[in-house]
């Protein structure tokens, strides 16, 4: 009984093929499947987030509907008009006037001398004052009726105890 044996010319021939057969899936089927599964990670990631968005989209548009901003009827809009040159000493007493009026207490009010002399048309003024939060919004209407009030840049408010410290910063139109 002779049992045949393959040349190893043959098997070194079958090692090899099957190697590359190996290196081709290690190489290129490998580095797919795992590409392929963090794909389809993403996919499930995706759409348990589009469900979450389709169970939150009836209240965002609830509360969107809620929110829209319409303008009050009742607020004055006065047609813009700059101030003149001669009513510019008086622009701190109106001022001060609104202020009184609306139960704040004045700290000081501080006119940009450069606004006045650059000719840009703006004269900007820093008031500082000293009251109830509650009474703001009055007056800020109250400035809004001034024809020549530009616009309001900023409104800094701190506490203070029981009274808030406001610092508004506005931008009035003059005459260049």
């Amino acid at each position: 009984m002779a049992i045949s044996k393959l040349p190893t010319k043959n098997v070194m021939v079958i090692a090899l093929f099957g190697g590359g057969i190996i290196f081709f899936v290690l190489l290129s089927i490998f580095p797919n499947y795992i590409t392929y599964s963090n794909i389809e990670n993403e996919i499930n990631v995706l759409k348990s987030q589009i469900e979450e968005q389709k169970i939150l989209s009836p209240i965002f548009s609830d509360l969107s509907n809620k929110a829209r901003f319409q303008y009050p009827e009742n607020l004055p809009f006065p047609k813009k008009v700059k101030l003149s040159k001669n009513e510019t000493s008086n622009i701190s007493g109106i001022i001060q006037d609104i202020i009184l009026l609306n139960d704040f207490e004045l700290n000081s009010i501080i006119t940009d001398v450069g606004g006045l002399m650059d000719g840009s048309g703006i004269l900007k003024m820093s008031v500082e004052i000293t009251g109830d939060f509650v009474n703001l919004r009055n007056l800020i209407i109250q400035l809004g009726t001034l024809p020549y009030l530009e616009h309001i840049e900023n409104i800094q408010i701190n506490s203070a105890n029981d009274k808030q410290n406001i610092l508004l910063k506005l931008w009035i139109a003059q005459e260049a």
